[in-house]
């Protein structure tokens, strides 16, 4: 725990800052390389705690498969380690028993269980159904035709298309609901492809043919999901100037709308060779709507601009950030409102109301409530408040463990509070 003090740049904000590597993209790829048994070349992989901890257990797994004894793994509060590892276990030979925190205990796993069963794996419930501990019992599957509910978590969707070129038969995955953010989905199946699997997505079916992952040298892109936080603080500052290098307009992360989202509420994106390079205007949308079913780690950087610039807002598609590290909707409302904007929230659409004047010009302190992106997404207020502090500030660790050096380098301060 511990508290981190943010004061001042209100002036101009010029600099560069190298973003972490997607967390997303590698993690798809420690469980393609698992499964190929190559030695790979990564470059940028993420060093976020979420990739650590999956490369950390996938190694140990390797080297368990003969225990007599279920091999505990805890994913702590990762989703997508504990949901891609659950479907990857069921094709291990071995026993396993995946567990998570309280947190990781709450958040709901039953329609990738209910898919793995259906393709006859060994998984169990080994508390409350629906949710983590899992007990599962490894062996071959066969593959073929499964339905699966994406309306919960795309990571579902994933994870089974992850181990599909495994099974016999491959895999054919009917979506019973619609996806949320299906742009992860077709992140998953252009690595596949990008690495010698045939894949076909839609967000009605999957198709995975049988193959064999090919991996030699793979570079990493720079995680667009991180960038929105460097969107977030061009937008709120007087004047911004900030290059970050890597980003490509072509990138096959979902998030790369963050450049089209925050066109909107006051920041130009400009296409260089090696980058792109953020700047502020004084022109933005005084009333903006978005549906963020596709992009929802956008969604605090969203909700602090347009908290911190007095637009009233309303977001669609947020339903599933409930069952994210926090409940993102109800985390980001108790925060914000301490500034006095009203946040009106609803099982679909969180709605911003700004109280009519600037924020006042005193210091806040922000809870974390455990979850890294509002860490990120609360800390560029400071331009529009006198000073922020940060509760529990470590958590960015889960995706963006230099976050805090990188506001540094800006000439944001930042002192440790006891």
């Amino acid at each position: 725990m511990g508290r981190l003090l943010l004061t001042g740049n209100t002036g101009k904000i010029r600099g560069e800052v190298s973003l972490p590597g997607s967390k997303s993209i590698s993690n798809r790829l420690l469980v393609m390389q698992a499964f190929s048994q190559s030695k790979v070349q990564f470059n940028n992989l993420s060093d976020s705690d979420d990739t650590r901890l999956l490369k950390f257990y996938l190694e140990r797994i390797a080297s368990c498969a003969t225990s007599s004894l279920p091999l505990v793994i805890d994913a702590a509060n990762a989703g997508a380690p504990l949901r891609f590892l659950a479907a990857y276990l069921s094709v291990k030979k071995g026993l396993w028993l995946l567990t998570g925190n309280e947190r990781m205990r709450k958040r709901p796993v039953e329609g990738l269980v209910l898919a793995l069963q259906e393709l006859g794996a060994d998984v169990e419930y080994a508390g409350e159904k629906g949710f983590p501990p899992l007990r599962i019992t490894g062996k071959r599957l066969a593959g073929d035709s499964v339905a699966v509910d994406a309306s919960v978590s795309s990571q579902f969707v994933s994870a089974l298309m992850l181990i599909a070129p495994y099974l016999k038969k491959g895999l054919h995955l009917r979506l019973t609901k619609k996806p949320v953010s299906f742009a992860y989905i077709e992140m998953t199946a252009k690595l596949m492809a990008q690495h010698g699997i045939v894949t076909e997505a839609s967000q009605e079916r999957v198709e995975v043919l049988p193959g064999v992952y090919k991996m030699e040298t793979v570079t990493v892109e720079p995680d667009w999901s991180a960038a929105s936080y460097w969107y977030l603080l061009a937008s709120l500052s007087g004047s911004t100037e900030i290059f970050l290098p890597g980003l490509l307009s072509d990138s096959i992360q979902g998030d790369r709308v963050v450049a089209k989202v925050f066109d909107q509420l006051g920041v130009s994106t400009r296409y260089e060779n090696g980058g792109i390079r953020l700047s502020n205007r004084q022109d933005f949308q005084t009333a903006f709507s978005y549906d963020f079913s596709s992009c929802p780690d956008l969604v605090p950087a969203v909700m602090a601009c347009c908290a911190g610039k007095g637009i009233r807002a309303s977001l669609t598609g947020i339903a599933h950030l409930r069952h994210k590290e926090s409940d993102r909707i109800a985390s980001m409302k108790t925060e914000l409102e301490k500034t006095g904007v009203v946040v009106k929230a609803t099982a679909q659409t969180v709605e911003l109301i700004p109280s009519g004047k600037e924020l006042e010009k005193t210091g806040c302190v922000f809870d974390t409530h455990g979850d890294h992106r509002l860490a990120m997404a609360l800390s560029p207020l400071m331009l529009k408040l006198k000073e922020v502090q940060i509760n529990d500030p470590e958590v960015v660790s889960k995706s963006y463990p230099r976050f805090w050096k990188d506001l540094e380098r800006l000439g944001i301060g930042t002192t440790t509070v006891s």
